[in-house]
């Protein structure tokens, strides 16, 4: 087992060469740094990579949208990844994955969606877009205390050493704004019918707000399913 994460300027990387590729893809306000123990745990058949996306971490000078966030995971796959990547996405980041499914379609092997089994079109959209234009103009104001406060509750007891980790590389709420923004009125059931692969909508038991349409989801697919982690919340991978 290869199971040494390596440390590289924006991504960590775990696994041989050549293994089949394993893409990790944060939330929002944390970052890469989060996913290291499914580095570790699946370095043995994987060659795992996880990224920091735009506006967090080692990216945070770059401005978060979907678009600088796609290009950054599909040129971490085209120059670490052996042919066709299967991607991991939690919440902001399944988003994201979905993005990269849509406009690098020979890039993804595959997806495993957590925490992002929701549209925010309707009310819920209008809602979203008014929260982002308010953090945009500093109307509503980000906490970072509560912020590092919330990171620390995402993470069980057995990862507090993880959690502190998180929290010295940095947490970034005010990326939550754009990400609003690129997420409100946007209908990802419709990236799901077009693509050919495999995808597993993955959610925690608790976590009431993605698993309203987790059905949808699953079904909108050819090759999509569903699964359920017990007693989990929304950051259920931890």
């Amino acid at each position: 087992m290869n199971n040494k994460v390596i440390r590289n300027p924006t991504f960590d990387v775990a696994g041989e060469n050549s293994l089949p590729s394993l893409v990790l893809i944060h939330g929002s306000i944390v970052t890469r740094t989060m996913w290291k123990p499914q580095a570790e745990g699946l370095s043995d058949a994987y060659r795992v990579i996880a990224p920091d996306l735009p506006g967090h971490g080692t990216l945070s000078h770059i401005p978060f949208s979907f678009e600088s966030a796609q290009q950054t995971i599909a040129e971490i796959i085209k120059k670490e990844a052996n042919a066709s990547t299967l991607i991991v996405g939690l919440s902001l980041g399944g988003y994201v994955a979905m993005k990269v499914a849509e406009n690098f379609p020979n890039l993804v092997s595959g997806m495993v969606l957590s925490g992002c089994s929701v549209n925010f079109t309707g009310a819920l959209g209008s809602y979203l877009k008014l929260v982002s234009k308010l953090m945009a103009n500093g109307w509503l104001k980000q906490n970072r205390v509560k912020a590092e406060e919330k990171v620390r509750k995402m993470f069980p007891l057995s990862l507090t050493d993880l959690a502190e980790a998180q929290i010295r590389d940095g947490v970034f709420p005010e990326t939550l704004g754009p990400s609003f923004s690129e997420m409100a009125g946007k209908d990802f059931t419709t990236i799901l019918c077009k693509f050919s692969g495999h995808y597993l909508i993955l959610n925690g038991e608790f976590d009431k707000a993605s698993r309203q349409q987790e059905e949808k989801f699953a079904a909108a697919g050819k090759k999509g399913g569903l699964q359920i982690i017990a007693k989990a919340g929304h950051a259920c991978c931890l």
